[in-house]
C-alpha cells in the first residue's frame, strides 16, 4: 500500500498476499466491512488514459478517481480495479477480472472487462 491519499479498511475484511494498492494525494480507497479480497489484487486511484498518444507526453492524461468497495464484497485472486470504480455491497468479482466500471450490489461479475453475469438469488 502506498501513496499520499487515504486508505480505509473495515472490520473483518482482509486483503491477500502480494497485492498492490496505490492512492494518490487527495483521493481514497475505501474497503467496507466483511470483505474478502484474494491475493494479487491491484487497485490504483490514478492511471494513464488508454486513449492517450503515448508518443506525445503532453497528450498523456490521467484517469483518476476514488475507489469504493462496499460491505461484504468477495473479490477473487488477481483482480484489477480501475480508478473511479464503486463495487456495490454483497457483490462477487471473479478471479483475474478487470473492473473498469461500477458494479451493482448483489451482482456476480467476471471477465475483461468485468461484466454482470447474474445477480444473487435469495
Amino acid at each position: 500500500m502506498y501513496g499520499d491519499g487515504d486508505i480505509s479498511i473495515g472490520e473483518n475484511s482482509y486483503i491477500g498476499r502480494n497485492s498492490i494498492i496505490q492512492v494518490s494525494e487527495s483521493y481514497q480507497i475505501s474497503i467496507g466491512r466483511n470483505c474478502r479480497i484474494g491475493p494479487l489484487f491491484h487497485a490504483w486511484t490514478q492511471s494513464a488514459s488508454t486513449d492517450a498518444d503515448f508518443n506525445n507526453k503532453e497528450d498523456v492524461k490521467a484517469k483518476i478517481g476514488n475507489i469504493t468497495i462496499e460491505d461484504a464484497v468477495w473479490i477473487g485472486m488477481g483482480v484489477i480495479i480501475s480508478p473511479g470504480v464503486t463495487i456495490g455491497s454483497n457483490a462477487v468479482i471473479g478471479a483475474n477480472s478487470v473492473v473498469t466500471k461500477d458494479i451493482p450490489a448483489n451482482a456476480i461479475c467476471g471477465g475483461i472487462p468485468a461484466k454482470v453475469i447474474r445477480y444473487k438469488v435469495y
